[in-house]
């Protein structure tokens, strides 16, 4: 699959690198591309498929309205992103950016995973700790099916991965930020996942 990572940070060379070892072709979406494998964020979104925006919360809708309508399409989108205050509270206390993104983009299929945890764990679930669950958010039911195949490429078994339903349950998943957080201060460590226990 043609994967456009938008950002090069831990969290998009992280995935960026997992993905293409899995057999992948990424290319990267950068405001300053520098790389042979780097692009602005509209051509690399034109060559690929799929995009995850592996960007801060906050940056998420304009980097995506930069790009445009027409580019986006129907495309699978990938939203792993988290966005807090300065005081690692939730930012968005009510709808929350995937959503946002989805009313924004109604032809983009916008799924929701991956941000309730560190970019290490996103792409070694198992071996980072001994349990842990990814949750799903979309209103596509094709779109999610692609997203958990690629979440198995990541290292996710399928007994850790729960589909929440709509996009609208993301809003739900993105006020864990304000724990993830608190749990990490009280830690020292932010290698930890919440993981559903049934």
């Amino acid at each position: 699959m043609n994967i456009a990572v938008l950002g090069t940070g831990r969290v998009g060379s992280t995935l960026g690198a997992r993905l293409t070892s899995r057999g992948h072709r990424v290319l990267y979406g950068s405001r300053t591309p520098t790389g042979p494998d780097q692009f602005d964020h509209r051509n690399a979104v034109t060559s690929s498929d799929l995009i995850v925006t592996a960007l801060p919360g906050n940056d998420v809708l304009g980097v995506l309205s930069e790009i445009g309508d027409e580019v986006l399409g129907d495309k699978i989108l990938l939203d792993p992103s988290a966005t807090v205050t300065p005081q690692t509270s939730a930012a968005h206390t009510g709808d929350g950016v995937a959503v946002r993104v989805q009313t924004r983009f109604p032809r983009t299929r916008v799924v929701k995973a991956l941000n309730t945890m560190n970019f290490a764990i996103m792409v070694d679930p198992l071996t980072s700790v001994p349990a842990a669950t990814v949750f799903v958010s979309g209103d596509d039911v094709a779109a999610k099916t692609v997203i958990i195949g690629l979440l198995g490429d990541l290292g996710w078994p399928d007994a850790s991965i729960i589909d929440l339903g709509g996009i609208d349950t993301a809003a739900a998943t993105e006020q864990i930020g304000s724990l993830y957080f608190a749990i990490a201060r009280a830690l020292g460590d932010t290698r930890f996942n919440l993981a559903v226990s049934r």
